[in-house]
C-alpha cells in the first residue's frame, strides 16, 4: 500500500488573501475555490504541494476542531484497501467514505446550503463538466496521536490532469 504526501490543510482568517499570497510569491495556481460549512476555501497548488485555505470565523479555533481544518493529507490508490490495511494496524477512523459524503450533501450550520460547495474549477474543468469528466475525489479521515487529522484521498482525475 502507498501513502503519498498530498496536502497541507490549514484553517485561516482570509482564504482569498492566503491564496493571493502564494500566488503573488510563489506562482501558485488556484484549482478550486468554494465554501465548506458555509465557510470559504480555496484549494491550490505551489511549491509543488497542494494546499486547503479554510476559513474560520474563530480563527485561530480550538485544536479540537471536530470539522478537520488542520490536517495532513495524504494520496492513496484505493481507499477500501487502504482503510482496511491501517485498521489492521489497529487505526481509528474519525470518518470512512460514507459518513463524509453525508456531511458533504448536508445543510451547513447556518442553514445556507449544501455543508460542501464548489464555486470555481480550474480550466480545463469546469463546475459542469468536472464529473463527466471523470473527476472524483474519496476521502476518509485516520485520528492520529495529538489530534493530528490525516485525510486519506483517492482521486480520480480526467486524463491530462495531474493536481495532485
Amino acid at each position: 500500500m502507498n501513502y503519498d504526501f498530498m496536502e497541507v490543510s490549514l484553517a485561516c482568517s482570509d482564504a482569498e488573501a492566503m491564496a493571493a499570497f502564494f500566488v503573488q510569491m510563489f506562482d501558485g495556481q488556484v484549482i478550486f475555490k468554494g465554501s465548506m460549512a458555509g465557510e470559504p476555501f480555496v484549494r491550490m497548488v505551489a511549491c509543488g504541494i497542494t494546499f486547503v485555505f479554510r476559513e474560520d470565523t474563530d480563527w485561530p479555533g480550538d485544536p479540537v476542531d471536530p470539522r478537520f481544518r488542520n490536517h495532513l493529507g495524504l494520496k492513496v490508490d484505493d481507499l477500501g484497501r487502504a482503510i482496511d490495511d491501517l485498521e489492521g494496524r489497529g487505526a481509528r477512523f474519525a470518518l470512512k467514505p460514507e459518513g463524509v459524503a453525508v456531511l458533504q450533501q448536508k445543510d451547513d450550520e447556518g442553514g445556507a446550503g449544501k455543508w460542501m460547495q464548489t464555486t470555481f474549477v480550474a480550466p480545463p474543468l469546469t463546475l459542469e463538466t468536472l464529473h463527466e469528466q471523470g473527476y472524483r475525489h474519496d476521502v476518509a479521515i485516520l485520528e492520529g496521536p495529538d489530534r493530528l487529522w490525516i485525510e486519506l484521498n483517492e482521486v480520480h482525475m480526467p486524463p491530462g490532469i495531474d493536481w495532485f
